[in-house]
């Protein structure tokens, strides 16, 4: 190091001072100028589509990361894509080749479960550890009342399934242990029934689960109203609020749920009986599922079938699919704007640049125009 002469020390104390404190408030990465990264939202989208199958009804759909998607549908079938769609590969899952999986839900490409409808043995749960390798059944139901819509899991241990109501009473069974047993959620700490009121298996979106114990599910068909049931403690208890969605007939309420965190949801629905009709369709909540008003009215015609909120969106965003076409909101609801009319039933999104719907015969992928 050059040394500094004696009689320059006053020179050097006032050049070290700048540097001094130049190092000290500039040490590391300079921001100086720089816009802080833009988070991008939904821009003028469009579908994709990554698969046909004129023989399938596609009816759920999880989306678990922007890699692996499981869609489920008629005939027993599943598929599934761990390359963002890419590829697909699927089957048939053994003995179950009448049966219509109107719900799946996935944990990773290889660990996920089916959920089939329809009245006593008919309505099955699913398992496969492999990447639909093998399929175990868990779940068969015995009860010739009960005709079970849609399912939702916490974690890979514990899980919720809702059937339709039988003489005043919901019928929800859960399982702790990962799907090996299921039992029923004692009827008495849920709001009774009203006649005929039940869920439409039209997406297997009619429950949600969020972490810590939230669920929700959604109703209709009774020709009195719609309601919205909640639970903070895994189902140990349950309230219930109404929405502003009709349920005027056996075909029309709320049809799918879905929600961005803990207090921000959104109910959809309509009536599918008439699928020229404009009707309100939409309702939201920012407390939870405690109250629900409406937003703004979407451009879908009869029933909205399914819709997903877009996770890390920079403003509550949400997409909604039918079969009269799909729309997207960037404001929760408040105006919307149409994507085009393809039919689609079930939809799911994980970030802003991976969602996914399905619906008859094809599978697709939202993409954004920059």
């Amino acid at each position: 190091m050059n040394k500094v002469p004696t009689m320059t020390r006053m020179l050097r104390f006032l050049t070290l001072v700048p540097l001094a404190v130049s190092l000290l408030f500039g040490c590391g990465p300079s921001n100086s100028g720089s816009a802080p990264p833009t988070v991008e939202g939904l821009s003028n989208p469009t579908w994709e589509v990554q698969y046909t199958d004129s023989t399938a009804l596609f009816i759920g759909l999880s989306a678990v990361d922007e890699q692996v998607v499981w869609v489920s549908g008629n005939g027993g079938r599943f598929v599934r894509t761990d390359d963002g769609g890419q590829s697909w590969t699927g089957g048939t899952v053994p003995g179950a080749e009448d049966l219509q999986f109107r719900d799946v839900h996935a944990f990773d490409a290889d660990h996920a479960f089916l959920l089939s409808i329809g009245n006593g043995p008919s309505s099955r749960i699913y398992r496969t550890a492999d990447g639909g390798t093998s399929w175990t059944l868990v779940f068969q139901n015995e009860d010739p009342n009960a005709f079970f819509d849609c399912f939702s899991f916490w974690n890979p241990s514990r899980g919720l399934a809702f059937s339709d109501s039988h003489e005043g009473r919901f019928h929800l069974i859960s399982t702790e242990d990962g799907g090996q047993t299921w039992s029923r959620i004692d009827p008495a700490l849920l709001p009774e029934a009203r006649e005929g009121e039940g869920a439409f298996a039209s997406s297997g979106t009619c429950v949600v689960t969020r972490p810590g114990g939230h669920a929700w599910f959604s109703t209709g068909a009774s020709g009195v109203d719609t309601r919205i049931l909640r639970t903070e403690d895994y189902g140990a208890s349950w309230s219930e609020a109404p929405t502003p969605i009709a349920s005027s007939s056996p075909s029309s309420g709320v049809f799918s749920l879905t929600f961005l965190d803990d207090s921000i949801g959104m109910a959809l629905g309509g009536e599918y009986g008439n699928p020229d009709t404009l009707v309100v369709n939409v309702a939201v909540t920012s407390d939870g599922g405690a109250s629900w008003s409406v937003p703004g009215q979407s451009h879908v015609t009869g029933a909205i079938f399914g819709g997903s909120y877009v996770p890390g969106a920079p403003t509550p965003s949400v997409v909604v699919v039918a079969p009269t076409g799909t729309d997207f909101s960037k404001d929760n609801g408040r105006t919307w704007t149409r994507i085009d009319s393809t039919s689609f039933w079930t939809v799911g999104f994980v970030s802003p640049g991976a969602g996914w719907a399905a619906g008859p015969s094809h599978i697709a992928r939202l993409r954004n125009a920059r």
